[in-house]
């Protein structure tokens, strides 16, 4: 009998251990989420002061763009060298693309004023054989859930001027990234009843990688000629001062939405 009441007493005992586990852990969850939920309004806070400083940012840079513009324009054919010398976006331009970027005469990326939102992309033509346009755009919308819509302008061709098939793409073969019959094709990107898609890797090329500094991509390919040509110079100056090379050197060598 002593034991049986002992027994009973010992699972009392545990079931109470319990219950007062199961209270701290519900109280622990309980002040974990109030922890929780100032945390997200701190985050909500840090995004808004975020967005201030993008827009503040962004105003601040529009006339420094203006005056780049202004000098790019000075330089012949300077969209389509930077454009042709980007590893990626030159795939994409034909040679009938190619004749058609001369008459490129400025590039424009514009974030919408709440960046989150989405932007456009803006390329502004002189008057040329090939399509009635002077300006192309390209708008991309961001979603809450991650998608993003992509529209592009619709090009008024002129007859006989419009973008070749890709069976008849003179560089069939290449490398093309989206399998665009041409540069052109993109503003028709994605297909018409196609309401989202995950991302637009053109635009996003030539928003985050060429239209921040084009420079970088103006002069690749002298660059990599006269990289080359060094080399060969520092192996000839080798082979005749290897007795001075052996002393070592002590100098060491970065749009609103609508």
């Amino acid at each position: 009998m002593v034991s049986n009441r002992a027994k009973k007493s010992r699972t009392a005992a545990a079931d109470d251990d319990h219950q007062f586990e199961r209270d701290d852990m519900l109280l622990a969850i309980e002040k974990l989420q109030e922890a929780q939920e100032e945390l997200e309004k701190v985050n909500e806070e840090a995004n808004e002061k975020i967005l201030e400083i993008e827009q503040k940012y962004n105003e601040m840079r529009e006339p420094v763009y203006a005056k780049r513009n202004e000098v790019i324009s000075s330089i012949p054919d300077f969209w389509l060298t930077a454009f042709m010398n980007h590893p990626t976006l030159g795939d994409l331009l034909t040679e009938e693309d190619q004749k058609i970027f001369k008459y490129l005469d400025s590039l424009e990326v514009e974030d919408f004023k709440d960046p989150r939102k989405g932007y456009c992309i803006t390329f502004n033509f002189k008057a040329n054989p090939y399509f009635e346009n002077t300006e192309l755009t390209k708008t991309i919308k961001f979603f809450d859930e991650g998608t993003l819509r992509s529209t592009g302008t619709t090009i008024r061709w002129k007859e006989g001027k419009g973008p070749l098939d890709a069976c008849n793409d003179p560089r069939k073969g290449n490398k093309r990234p989206l399998n665009l019959s041409s540069f052109f094709s993109w503003f028709g990107f994605p297909p018409e009843g196609t309401v989202e898609v995950e991302q637009d890797v053109v635009a996003e090329l030539i928003k985050e990688d060429l239209w921040p500094n084009p420079i970088e991509h103006l002069n690749n390919e002298d660059d990599e000629d006269y990289t080359e040509d060094d080399d060969e110079e520092e192996e000839d100056g080798d082979e005749g001062d290897e007795d001075d090379n052996d002393e070592g050197d002590e100098d060491g060598c970065g749009n609103d939405d609508e």
